[in-house]
């Protein structure tokens, strides 16, 4: 199958370059002109070079794209680009899923990425840390496949790459306020310039207050509301004549709102079970006279023991970090790079996994309740506090002659993380005795990692190139999980003595294991002439093992789930035809993916059970084209198709083989255009922008009975340049269509207990630059 793959895969390339070809040879013979299309230089092989002469699978997304597109978050990014999703089961476990490699509700002190994101080249081990919304970035690099050799452990998809805008001696500032529906309230901006002729600094800011989408009948307040604080320092410092660089950042950034809201949604396609929730919330429209919508909801607020009140929802992130790069010239064509960072958070988030339970304002009667199938009734709020920080180190010494027939690159990496939960559960449930009660876990994780790696470029003609590269990665996971009973029973069965779940029993336990890691990589790259590239790799991915937070008992808190492997083998092309007016660039693909690490929830006991899923097979096609025949006209075409599978899974007794993975789509589309026009000095003046993306259905979970039906949204804005150009004023809306569709479900009985993707938003932008 794998060589009837390539076999295919090289023929559709070489087609592809058969047709690029000629078109390249007459944009080659033509009048040279300047190119309309956005030239980028990326980082992710860890040199500056062009998006287009890199030989891998990537897309960049410049700051002022991202500004257009209103890009203030991992999932408003998966929302304007194809070959990338996202879901989320809380505000602290972000799912980024590029080429179906996704981290899966798996949150644990131990737990890594599938997708790994990096900010100023810098790895974050946690997904939650990035919850803060983009300002003043550069672009956004996404690199989909495993990225073993250079970018490291935990790349097994891809990477996510955020790079602010760095200072400069130049002096410059912009300042930027809008205003919107939900009560919208955003500013940001930044000052840069020469401190001295050696130093140059940079401040940034931004801070974002809104209402919330969603609101808490039972005790009148809105959900999903924000109220953001962020700013960034950097100093630069660059003698001259010395080879010597360095730059310096601090980051820090606070976010709060009321928590989330869970809508229990009768399931059309799991197999029959109690419907509690969906059924509960047409008793309550009912006695309303109304329909409840799907942003409506009654979120228990749990009365912890010894406390003397209710805790309400809410969901805060203190962040802070430093990154120190250094850069020093050895001699004319070696330079050596060191990248610290040092990143310290604390959350603390509480919600109500179904957003409504037998404490819900309406005195519901047991034979209510019974008649629509809700007769087990409970509510179960969790709260997470978390708090971490996190060490790197990399070391590089690498040639920088790109002329040279042999470059070079040699490095070292090393990670250091502390990570403590002190997670809380507390139920109340009208009949099951292990959904009453209170239990608690302390969970200290650490996690350390050493890594060398290396990779050699030959060419072996003007056109021919070849890659090698290794990485060798160990990684040791330790830490002790405790699980205790705070409390059994409730109001309404006060004598259960059962605890609640998913805690079976009281334990106090140590974990360790550690694993070790080959991740080669080679890649053959063909550049037939300035403006056509064509390559092939074969790469491999490593993500870590882990061990599961808020176990039953011992055994499930001290054995270990292995690490993921990733095997990649692609082909790809990157084209810019017709005097560079079109970009086109392709990539085909087939991954092995062994070992997947899949958290599901088990029935028997509704606690979650982290296993490795046997095997599975991706295979798809990447393809990307921009037309740009003037700098006033711009539109573009993406679209992915994958068919991923599991080979052999089988958990709790369920065959999931053949079935699809979870959580990936099978094909996604982005299309969109921007214009500009003017006159004299209004050159310009006015720029309209329209972007929609489609997705397609996609299954929640292995078993593939639970979906999200396919969906689009629209984006669009307008925004007027004044003859200075200094001054703008745009009109943006985000969800134009006011699509409901999810971002994360969980199946209880036979409700999907769903959180739904922000509504309709839109709004007024004033921006001034010096």
């Amino acid at each position: 199958m794998k060589l009837q793959f390539l076999q295919t895969s090289s023929a559709l390339v070489m087609l592809s370059v058969g047709l690029a070809l000629p078109a390249a040879a007459v944009a080659q013979t033509s009048t040279t002109k300047a190119s309309n299309l956005e030239e980028i230089v990326v980082t992710a092989q860890k040199r500056e070079e062009n998006v287009q002469d890199a030989p891998l699978a990537i897309s960049a997304i410049t700051g002022a794209t991202l500004a257009k597109d209103r890009v203030l978050s991992i999932n408003d990014l998966a929302q304007t680009m194809t070959g990338i999703s996202f879901t989320a089961n809380s505000p602290q476990a972000n799912e980024i899923n590029i080429r179906g490699v996704v981290n899966t509700r798996l949150t644990g002190p131990t737990a890594d990425q599938s997708v790994s994101t990096f900010v100023d080249d810098v790895y974050v081990a946690r997904s939650g840390v990035l919850n803060t919304a983009f300002y003043d970035v550069a672009r956004i690099e996404v690199v989909r496949g495993p990225q073993g050799v250079l970018l490291g452990k935990n790349v097994a998809g891809g990477a996510v790459n955020i790079i602010s805008n760095k200072p400069s001696q130049e002096f410059s500032g912009a300042v930027s306020a809008s205003i919107g529906n939900y009560s919208l309230r955003q500013f940001n901006g930044f000052i840069n310039g020469a401190i001295t002729d050696d130093i140059s600094g940079r401040i940034s800011f931004q801070s974002i207050n809104r209402s919330g989408y969603a609101r808490d009948i039972l005790h009148n307040v809105d959900l999903e509301n924000l109220d953001s604080t962020q700013a960034r320092f950097q100093l630069a410092y660059e003698p001259a004549g010395s080879g010597f660089n360095a730059l310096f950042i601090a980051d820090y950034s606070q976010t709060s709102d009321d928590g989330v809201l869970r809508v229990g949604v009768e399931s059309p396609t799991s197999p029959p079970g109690a419907t509690i929730w969906s059924g509960t919330r047409k008793l309550i429209s009912q006695r309303l006279g109304r329909t409840l919508g799907p942003r409506e909801g009654f979120p228990v607020w749990p009365q912890f023991k010894g406390d003397a009140a209710p805790t309400p929802q809410s969901a805060t992130r203190d962040n802070y970090s430093f990154i120190l790069k250094l850069e020093q010239e050895l001699n004319q064509s070696i330079k050596l790079t060191s990248n610290t960072g040092y990143r310290n958070n604390k959350s603390f988030t509480l919600y109500d996994q179904t957003s409504l339970g037998p404490d819900n304002g309406f005195n519901l009667t047991s034979a209510e309740l019974a008649s629509v199938g809700a007769s087990l009734l409970f509510a179960e709020p969790v709260n997470f506090r978390e708090t971490g920080n996190f060490f790197t180190q990399e070391l590089r010494v690498q040639s920088t002659d790109d002329s040279a027939k042999l470059n070079w690159i040699v490095g070292a990496f090393y990670l250091k993380s502390n990570v403590t939960q002190r997670n809380r559960f507390w139920g109340e449930s009208l009949v099951l005795p292990t959904l009453s009660g209170e239990s608690h876990w302390t969970d200290g994780g650490h996690n350390e990692d050493y890594a060398v790696f290396g990779q050699l470029t030959y060419r072996l003609s003007d056109t021919l190139k070849l890659d090698g590269g290794v990485r060798y990665t160990h990684d040791s996971k330790t830490g002790n999980q405790q699980g205790f009973v705070v409390a059994t029973g409730d109001r309404y069965k006060p004598t259960d003595t059962a605890p609640l779940t998913p805690l079976t029993v009281p334990f106090n336990t140590p974990y360790g294991k550690s694993w070790d890691a080959w991740t080669p990589q080679a890649t053959l790259t063909w550049t037939p002439n300035d403006d056509m590239m064509a390559y092939a790799t074969i790469s491999r991915g490593f993500k870590g093992g882990g061990f599961q937070n808020n176990a039953s008992k011992d055994v499930a808190a001290n054995t270990a789930y292995e690490p993921e492997n990733v095997t990649n083998y692609e082909v790809g092309y990157k084209a810019e035809l017709f005097d560079r007016s079109v970009r086109w660039n392709s990539a085909l693909f087939m991954m092995e993916y062994k070992n997947l690490q899949v958290q599901q929830t088990l029935a028997s006991c509704l606690c979650n059970v982290i296993s490795n899923a046997a095997s599975a097979s991706i295979k798809g096609i990447e393809s990307d084209l921009q037309f740009a025949p003037t700098p006033q006209l711009r539109a573009w075409l993406s679209g992915t198709y994958l068919d991923a599978t599991y080979d052999s899974f089988t958990f709790a007794g369920v065959n999931n083989t053949g079935k699809e993975l979870q959580r990936t789509p099978k094909f996604q589309i982005a299309v969109g255009a921007e214009a500009s026009i003017g006159s004299g000095s209004w050159e310009d003046a006015l720029t309209l922008r329209l972007a929609y993306r489609y997705q397609g259905r996609m299954p929640w979970a292995p078993e593939n009975t639970t979906f999200e039906e396919g969906y689009g949204t629209l984006d669009g804005r307008a925004t007027l340049n004044l003859p200075n150009k200094n001054w703008s004023l745009a009109a943006f809306a985000k969800n134009m269509t006011n699509k409901l569709y999810r971002t994360n479900i969980i199946v209880f009985f036979h409700d999907e207990v769903s959180s739904y993707a922000p509504p309709r938003t839109y709004g007024l932008e004033l921006s001034a630059k010096f």
